[in-house]
């Protein structure tokens, strides 16, 4: 039941309620509602709900779960080079359970896993399974700050440039680089608003159209400030492609999201390249503690919070 008071003043005026019910399966013809007075007898109005047009949502694609897997070692990547790059022996369970679809197929993937979860040797398998496939082809990574970028340049200057031997650059408002270092390139880091001027004339630029991977990180900020140049650049690569014949893998990174599925279609993901693990799913487990802080101004209460 749910309880509606109805002021005097208000009689006169159209209400509005709104209200949760069930909804089975087989789906019924139609529901009734009943109003009645808790004060009057006698005072009672049914409403009958036809659900013969009801169009209902798809149904929830709930989280991944983790799986139990024996963790790989780094031999799965059978290649000594490769194995190099990384200063541990064995894949962690996340990057265990994701390993085929990432060094084993081009589909594209949405990976949403908590933050010091190993994604970003998730997408360093994409990278690899890239370079054996097609040696001459680019590499994208996309980060929303310069910072992450510039970390980007640091941690994979050890790994690509000097155990690899591949060429990397960064493209951001802090450095632009030659067309001959972008043309020579193998990956390129970048932020969306630098990738979107560059690829907005692609027909001229030969780089942007060798672009094979295209890493998108922390992409659930498609829904902030600059979610319609992320928009853009997917779609535009998209289209590249399309022009072009030349398939543009995507891999998006990001946290566990609620609406993993509704991005997943968007970026042309089926059920085998979606993976949404659960908040819970860490390496390190982490506890969450919340304190309530009474104050009914907002000043006064950050003031004790801080304290």
């Amino acid at each position: 039941h749910e309880y509606f008071l109805l002021h005097k003043k208000q009689k006169d005026e159209p209400q509005k309620v709104e209200f949760t019910i069930p909804i089975f399966e087989p789906l019924p013809p139609q529901y009734f509602l009943k109003v009645v007075s808790d004060r009057w007898l006698g005072a009672t109005h049914t409403i009958e709900i036809s659900f013969r047009h009801l169009i209902l949502p798809s149904q929830h694609v709930g989280n991944t779960d983790l799986l139990d897997l024996r963790p790989l070692p780094l031999n799965a990547l059978h290649n000594r080079d490769f194995e190099k790059m990384f200063n541990f022996t064995h894949f962690n369970p996340i990057q265990t359970q994701v390993f085929h679809t990432m060094f084993h197929t081009d589909n594209n993937v949405l990976l949403g896993a908590p933050t010091g979860s190993g994604k970003t040797v998730v997408a360093e398998l994409a990278m690899l399974r890239l370079f054996n496939q097609q040696p001459k082809a680019k590499v994208i990574y996309i980060g929303p700050l310069k910072a992450l970028v510039k970390e980007r340049m640091r941690d994979w200057h050890n790994k690509f440039v000097v155990k690899l031997k591949k060429k990397m650059v960064e493209l951001t408002g802090d450095v632009t680089p030659d067309i001959r270092s972008l043309q020579s390139a193998d990956i390129i880091t970048t932020t969306p608003e630098k990738w979107d001027g560059i690829s907005r004339s692609w027909q001229q630029r030969g780089y942007v159209k060798k672009a094979a991977l295209l890493i998108i990180d922390e992409i659930h900020l498609l829904g902030e400030e600059r979610g319609p140049i992320l928009e853009v650049i997917v779609s535009r690569m998209r289209y590249i492609s399309s022009q072009t014949d030349s398939n543009v893998r995507i891999v998006g990174l990001s946290t566990a999201m609620a609406n993993a599925k509704d991005l997943a279609d968007w970026l042309g993901i089926d059920r085998v390249g979606l993976f949404n693990f659960r908040p819970s799913v860490r390496p390190v487990p982490l506890e969450v503690h919340i304190e309530g802080f009474p104050g009914k101004h907002y000043c006064p209460r950050m003031a004790t919070m801080n304290k």
